[in-house]
């Protein structure tokens, strides 16, 4: 194992790591792009407004999130697949470059996909409605602040599913899966409990992770919205960014204890 570094190796570990999966790279694109473009179309197939073809598109989210994970999964594969685990854990490169062709051969499928499906569903939202009459119900697209909470929360997901891919030797998907529903489970209890605290018990309370609150406090139903203040406001994007460095430095560290 090479101690020192080099972007000429890595340049030659990332063309290697494309020569022997582009086959199974080309087909997972394929796929993923095909079902994507399956539920983000309908809308185009009326000339008005339906709600299932809204539900539809909505529901191309987990699309996003789960079906791009066939990238992430593998990204790390060639360290703990066997006799191909220790021929990959040979490689005459340092643990830091390895890692790093490992990241930047995921970061190039993962943005690539981010911008091909918030690109398609704002397009296609618009060209949509341009077919709906005046005065008609219209299709709704992702707000921006929504847009911008899913695609932190897609790399936040990734993160996780990329460090365990390389922590957990066996059934490495199912675990991390598991662990991830569990954490963001438990995350979100804690957050609600945490905000109900704050707000004194309120009548009815919505809080996601990393994000404001919506606060029902009497029989009125009004409903008041409370978003972080200027010093919080940082935080709901620092400490994302922090969790998946930290998660990706963890995957950093499990390799090299593979390699000692």
């Amino acid at each position: 194992m090479e101690k020192s570094f080099s972007f000429q190796r890595i340049g030659i570990l990332i063309q290697l790591d494309f020569f022997q999966k582009w086959k199974s790279y080309a087909w997972m694109g394929s796929l993923l792009i095909g079902c994507t473009l399956l539920l983000l179309l309908p809308p185009l197939f009326f000339n008005e407004y339906n709600h299932l073809s809204q539900l539809v598109q909505y529901g191309a989210i987990p699309i996003l999130f789960f079906g791009s994970t066939c990238y992430t999964s593998i990204a790390l594969s060639d360290y703990v697949d066997g006799t191909k685990g220790i021929f990959a854990l040979m490689t005459p490169a340092s643990t830091a470059e390895k890692i790093i062709c490992s990241l930047v051969v995921n970061f190039a499928f993962l943005i690539a996909f981010l911008v091909f499906f918030w690109q398609m569903h704002y397009r296609i939202i618009d060209i949509a409605n341009v077919k709906i009459p005046t005065g008609a119900t219209f299709y709704t697209a992702v707000s921006e602040d929504v847009m911008i909470y899913i695609s932190y929360c897609y790399f936040l997901f990734h993160s996780v599913v990329f460090a365990g891919s390389i922590y957990f030797s066996k059934l490495s998907y199912v675990k991390t899966l598991s662990f991830s529903i569990a954490g963001a489970i438990l995350l979100s209890v804690l957050n609600t409990a945490f905000a109900k605290f704050l707000a004194g018990y309120p009548l009815m309370l919505g809080a996601i992770p990393f994000a404001g609150w919506s606060v029902v406090r009497d029989n009125s139903l009004k409903v008041y919205r409370v978003s972080a203040g200027d010093l919080i406001f940082p935080l709901q994007y620092l400490l994302p960014i922090l969790l998946i460095s930290g998660l990706y430095l963890v995957a950093n560290l499990r390799l090299k204890e593979k390699q000692i």
